[in-house]
Order: C-alpha cells, then structure tokens, then sequence
C-alpha cells in the first residue's frame, strides 16, 4: 500500500503530516477509468464554457452562479441559509442578516478578493491570496474566535485525523504553493483536485477549510484557463454526495488511494459542469419565453424595450423594488409600475408587501436557480 505521509508522536497525538506532492511509490496512476472521468471531465467544462460565451449579459449568470456555489459549499458545513435570503442582503445592506447568511455573503466576498488578486494584481495562487480569501470569509463575524487571515496555531481534530503540528503550517502551504506553480507531471484538472486534497489534509485554519479548499479548486482551473469565470459550483456534487466526498479524502490517507479521490473528484466536475450547462439553456429558454410574451401582449409591446430592460434585470437581482429598478432603468415611478403591474398580471414576476416599499420576486428564475436536475 502507498503511504502518504507519517505521523509525528507528541505525548498522547498522534499528528498526521502528509508527503509532498505529486503522489510517489507508486507514483499516481492514469487508469483507463481514470482517463474516461477526465475526459469527460474536460468535455463538460469546455461546453460550460463555449455556452457561457453565447449569453448576452454574462455577468447577470455569473452572480447567480458564484451564489450557488457559496450556498452549496457553506451548507456541506451545516451552514444553512436560502437563495433569497442571501438575495435580499446582498440588494439591501441595511437589512440584518443572520450569521449564517453572512457567511454565504462572506464566501462570495473571499472569492471576489482571490479573483480580483489573480486577475487584476496579476498574483499567482499563494498563501498571500489564501490568508485573504480567508480573511474575507471569517469577518464581521461576531465572537469570531477562528483567527480570520492567519494560519491555526493549535492542534484540532478533524473526524479521526489529527492534521499536522501547527509549527509546520508555513512551511506546508509554502511548498504545496510550490507545487502548483512548478508541477507539470499530471494535467491541469487533476492537480487541482490533488491540491484540494491536500490543503484539507494540511487543514491550515482553525475554521473555514472546507470552504476555502473548494475555493482553490476554482481558482485554479480558471488559473489554468480550464474554465473562464466562476461558473462551477463543484459543490452540488460533493453536498449530493456527501458521505462519498469525506470518505474519498480520507481514504488517501488510510489506504494511499488518490486514485480513488480524483476518480471521485472528476466525476463532480464533469457532473457539476453538466448540472450548471443545462441550467444556463433553461434560464435561457425562460427568457426567450417571457420576451415573447412581452412582443405579443398589446400594452407592453408598445414599450418593448423598456419591458425588455425591466426583464433583464430581474435576470440579474430577482427579488427589486420600483425604486431599484428605477435607478436601473432611469424611468418614471409610474412608467415602472404600469410595467410591473403588467408583468405580475401575465404571471411573470409575483408581488409582496415590503414594509417601505412593494417587493417584486422572479420565482419562475429563482426556481430554476434552486432545481434539482
């Protein structure tokens, strides 16, 4: 059997301190089951791409998705909160959020930081990054006690796994860094599921491992130009299949099995890829649905393109007010709401009572967000 790291003994622990990457003796084996889940793998993220490339306002999805994501990663954490929820903080800061809700804004924060480092400071991947990823993830959250931006400095205990002596956390992340930049001997896609492994096997913070491994494992295949933006929300399948996720990572260090790990992991690319695919041509089909309805309903047509306008920002904030999309469209009050009182009529948007203002929800868009498919 492979071994993949040893266990340095201090007292009554038993600390597990995983072997450098790439895997050795054996080194890692490109099986034929292997070779189909990556080619399928990369099949799927390039459709995802080619389709993504088609939309005419690629931000709008990308949102939705980024949203997703932070949703689906936080809640493999028991960080539970809803798509509305999150929606509705994010339009209007005034409201109060609960903790857990601010966590999932928090992720999408930390993935706004990493991304605008790697693409605009034109940073590699590093621990630099990480710590601010990390940093953004774990603020403003009260009685903090996870040290936000800053590597653990205590022993934890994660299921049976003691990870390693906290003294030894910068120089893992710093030759784990090395490794990304500096590594070519496996593709792309697989190393950054190998990546993802071993940051959680490092397990370099008190809290918030799991959310900022996943993390890397989108930045990295935007690094490596395997995908274009952070469309990928990778954790619909590990949360799917939850039980599977834990124990593939676990197995690598009770059995020395990274094959079985990245024969698991690919297939949560290629499945996530498909998943967030067909959900890109639903939204689309939606559209292309609701703008006919506009073109032949004898009111709105008269004021097509506004009613286009007022259509397209929903795609982008599902849950508005008039006074929000006025500030969006540059319209009268009164020009908005004959239009929103028009969409509600025809079923495309529902209305609700808000305190200060009538609130307006794109259920039919939201419900396609949230799908299972």
């Amino acid at each position: 059997m492979r071994e993949t790291g040893q266990y340095n003994i201090l007292g009554d622990i038993h600390f597990f301190t995983p072997y450098d990457l790439p895997p050795r003796n054996p080194s890692f084996q490109l099986t034929p089951e292997i070779l189909e889940f990556y080619s399928q793998a990369m099949y799927n993220l390039g459709s995802l791409n080619e389709t993504s490339k088609r939309l005419p306002d690629q931000k709008r999805f990308i949102k939705a998705y980024i949203i997703k994501e932070a949703l689906l990663s936080s809640a493999i954490e028991g960080i539970h909160t809803t798509l509305v929820d999150v929606l509705t903080h994010t339009q209007d800061e005034s409201a109060k959020a609960t903790k857990n809700t601010q966590l999932v804004i928090n992720y999408i924060q930390a993935l706004d930081v990493a991304i605008e480092m790697m693409q605009h400071q034109k940073l590699p991947i590093c621990s630099r990054m990480i710590l601010a990823a990390h940093s953004a993830l774990l603020s403003d959250i009260d009685g903090n006690k996870a040290t936000p931006g800053v590597y653990r400095k205590q022993t934890v205990k994660v299921g049976n796994l003691v990870p390693p002596m906290a003294t030894i956390i910068p120089e893992l992340m710093s030759t784990l860094e090395k490794y990304i930049h500096e590594d070519q001997s496996l593709p792309p896609l697989i190393q950054a599921g190998l990546v993802h492994l071993q940051f959680e096997t490092i397990h370099p913070f008190l809290d918030g491992n799991g959310r900022i491994g996943r993390l890397l494992i989108i930045l990295m295949l935007m690094n490596n130009k395997l995908l274009d933006d952070p469309i990928l929300y990778i954790s619909y399948y590990f949360k799917k299949h939850h039980a599977q996720y834990y124990q593939a990572l676990d197995r690598v260090r009770t059995h020395g099995d990274f094959e079985g790990w990245i024969s698991y992991y690919l297939q949560a690319v290629a499945q996530s890829a498909l998943d967030a695919n067909i959900r890109i041509k639903a939204i689309e089909s939606l559209e292309r649905q609701l703008q006919e309805l506009i073109k032949l309903d004898p009111q709105l047509s008269k004021v097509q393109d506004l009613s286009y306008a007022v259509l397209s920002s929903f795609f982008a904030t599902p849950i508005s007010t008039i006074a929000r999309l006025n500030k969006i469209i540059n319209k009268s009050y009164n020009t908005t709401q004959r239009i929103l009182t028009k969409f509600v009529e025809l079923g495309m948007i529902t209305q609700s009572s808000h305190k200060r203002d009538k609130e307006y929800r794109f259920d039919q868009y939201l419900d396609l967000l949230e799908k299972e498919y």
